[in-house]
């Protein structure tokens, strides 16, 4: 993945708050998602492919997996390029397999159109993470500044 020329150390301080934004706004869905398939392991690997018994509870396990991890390390700013690099098809494939809005009885054409939208809109927002990286705000960014502290926060 190519690497901007704009990084956490150059951004301004606009850039630090709407890549903090990004970043907090995404995170809770991925984390709601991942803790309610924990809660619901059973029924969420049963409806993919190979069932509840079979591969069905492996896929489950690495989506709990992407989605938990994904979505903290984006609220923290640790690893985020590459939560979003991961989450990016990740949440291709869920939107495909999950909201076909065109391959749906007629009833569930709208909230599946409205889910397929939203996670296009998912997707600008991991691309944006993914390009621009967390921003000033974040765990990494403090790290790596060492103990002067993270720029734009002194």
């Amino acid at each position: 993945m190519p690497t901007s020329t704009r990084s956490a150390e150059t951004a301004s301080l606009p850039d630090a708050w709407v890549l903090l934004f990004a970043r907090v706004a995404v995170a809770p869905l991925f984390l709601y998602s991942g803790v309610g398939k924990v809660l619901a392991f059973a029924v969420t690997a049963g409806r993919l492919p190979g069932g509840a018994d079979g591969l069905g509870a492996v896929l489950a396990a690495g989506a709990i997996a992407v989605e938990l991890g994904g979505g903290m390390a984006l609220l923290l700013g640790l690893f985020s390029r590459q939560a979003a690099a991961v989450l990016f098809p990740f949440t291709i494939a869920a939107t495909l397999m999950f909201h076909n809005f065109w391959a749906v009885p007629e009833a569930q054409v709208v909230m599946q159109t409205i889910n397929f939208l939203k996670n296009l809109g998912l997707l600008g927002a991991l691309a944006l993470i993914a390009f621009y990286g967390p921003g000033a705000y974040a765990i990494q960014t403090a790290i790596k500044a060492g103990p002067k502290g993270a720029p734009g926060l002194s």
